[in-house]
């Protein structure tokens, strides 16, 4: 959310060389194509549901597909499809409340799915800021930010988010438990 809120459009004015009208167009693009990730994957999970199919592996993959795509983006190519993944594919973490809310003690859903929305928060607010910080520790260009600075910001971003969905990935087992007693443990 970070990126999507506020830097994907410098990005395309400053490294994609985008209009002010091809800006506007990549976002609605980008807005899309996040409505469309949230449906895709509120389908899917309710599809794997039914089927008695665990939905972290849909978050996982999410997240990972996500992840990829940033990481092109990091490594310079210059493509909006790139964002439409991006931001699409990372809707997938938006099944973490259902995750959770099906692993917990009905008494504790409530307050885990808070503690996500305070993360989540924290963690936009603190990437929008971070990302601002690290542009502005190149020269501005014409048009605005350096397109040199972007690998970088784009880069740290890139880490967390990868470290993000290592530690995901080292608690599956726990999430991918049955029963609420597999938390209670």
């Amino acid at each position: 959310m970070a990126l999507q809120t506020l830097w994907i459009a410098t990005w395309l004015r400053d490294v994609a060389g985008y209009s002010p009208a091809e800006v506007a167009r990549g976002l609605l693009a980008v807005n899309v194509a996040m409505i469309l990730g949230y449906l895709g994957f509120g389908r899917a999970a309710d599809a794997w549901q039914r089927r008695g199919r665990n939905t972290v592996s849909l978050l996982v993959g999410g997240v990972a597909l996500s992840s990829l795509s940033l990481a092109l983006l990091v490594l310079g190519v210059k493509l909006l499809v790139l964002w439409l993944i991006f931001v699409g594919a990372g809707t997938s973490v938006v099944l973490a409340y259902s995750i959770l809310s099906r692993r917990l003690p009905k008494a504790m859903a409530g307050r885990a799915n808070t503690a996500i929305n305070v993360f989540g928060f924290v963690g936009m607010f603190s990437g929008q800021w971070g990302i601002g910080l690290v542009l502005d520790l190149w020269p501005p260009s014409a048009s605005g930010y350096a397109a040199a600075a972007y690998p970088w910001a784009l880069g740290m971003t890139w880490a967390v988010q990868l470290a993000g969905l290592a530690w995901l990935w080292s608690g599956r087992a726990l999430l991918h438990g049955n029963s609420r007693a597999t938390v209670a443990a």
